[in-house]
């Protein structure tokens, strides 16, 4: 079992808490890939989603920086030859960066095994930042953040995004599919009483059905209120009433066409905060490595000289993981960082 494999394992609920942690400190100590290397390369956005806080002025002044040359570097040895995973785009719009493609080879150069990039795919259809290129330099996987399926919908709720973009996207990825490269293909669809209707009936798949190919992993979320915004419909109750048609009708084709399927049960619609244990919290505090620009993993975290590991060394990581093998499970509080209750179908 690779180790990003087993990451997958031992983060599966119904393991117990003290295997999850043995996992965590037998990787820790032989020093495996173990980190989760999360990047927003630069600070911005091209759209200015309705359900985002990139709608919202004050927010989006806020946030600003450019990775510089040196900070790349810095990601290079301090943190890329620790990761099991990197992941190219959080909070922002990745494909703003100019160095992108330099970013996925120098991931693959320190043998990341798996790169993914999540992005509202506009520039990559415009062709500022070729799709190809990035998969030639090594990118495995890319989400699509789009939140409706047929023009009217997709452009009033992705302000600055075209349909026909969204749509040109699709079929160059097929195109990389027809030469022989591999690339994983994710969407993110977060659902409203406005777009619900897009998942009734073949309305999400039409698109994927025009351009000859089908997504390998579907993510469906309610909506949630994540900072002011320019959305002021949270009342899920439509969603409940015809959960069956819209949600409940993906999650069946997805099955029939086995594609993963990440999506809230008709009773988990509204648990879209949940408290975490403190094994999870622990597991997650040493593996998480958020890295923006002036930013990295923790705020004491020295990005001259630490690396994950000698971090890690100086606070004493492998005693703490060791104890905690120990200890009986227990509820932590809920941060603020918002997990959904996903079902994976």
């Amino acid at each position: 079992m690779n180790v990003y494999r087993l990451l997958r394992f031992i983060g599966i609920g119904r393991i117990p808490d003290s295997l999850k942690v043995f996992g965590v400190w037998l990787m820790y100590v032989s020093r495996r890939r173990m980190a989760a290397v999360f990047i927003d390369p630069v600070m911005a956005c091209n759209l200015r989603c309705r359900m985002c806080y990139f709608s919202d002025p004050e927010k989006r002044a806020s946030m600003s920086g450019t990775m510089a040359d040196e900070e790349l570097d810095q990601l290079e040895r301090s943190m890329l030859p620790y990761a099991v995973k990197m992941q190219i785009g959080c909070g922002a719009e990745p494909t703003l960066y100019g160095r992108l493609v330099e970013l996925v080879k120098r991931g693959k150069r320190c043998g990341v095994p798996y790169i993914s990039l999540t992005t509202n795919g506009q520039l990559l259809a415009s062709g500022r930042v070729r799709i190809g290129d990035l998969v030639e330099a090594g990118l495995d996987e890319i989400t699509l953040s789009m939140h409706g399926t047929d023009a009217r919908t997709y452009e009033y709720l992705m302000p600055g995004a075209k349909f026909e973009m969204l749509k040109k996207l699709i079929s160059e990825i097929a195109e990389i599919r027809k030469r022989g490269l591999k690339l994983s293909v994710r969407v993110n669809f977060t659902v409203n009483n406005m777009n619900m209707r897009n998942l009734e009936g073949n309305g999400f798949w039409q698109l994927w059905d025009d351009a000859g190919i089908l997504p390998d992993i579907v993510q469906l979320r309610p909506v949630q209120r994540i900072g002011d915004s320019d959305w002021s419909d949270f009342d899920l109750e439509p969603l409940k009433e015809r959960f069956d048609a819209t949600i409940g009708n993906v999650v069946r084709r997805c099955r029939e066409e086995k594609i993963v399927c990440i999506a809230p049960t008709a009773a988990a619609l509204d648990e879209v905060a949940t408290d975490r244990e403190a094994v999870g919290a622990i597991i997650e505090d040493v593996v998480y490595c958020y890295v923006s620009p002036g930013t990295v993993y923790k705020p004491d975290f020295d990005r001259l000289h630490d690396t994950f590991y000698t971090y890690n060394k100086k606070h004493h990581t492998g005693w703490h993981l060791f104890k905690t093998i120990f200890r009986r499970g227990r509820r932590s509080r809920p941060r603020g960082s918002k997990k959904l209750n996903y079902t994976v179908r």
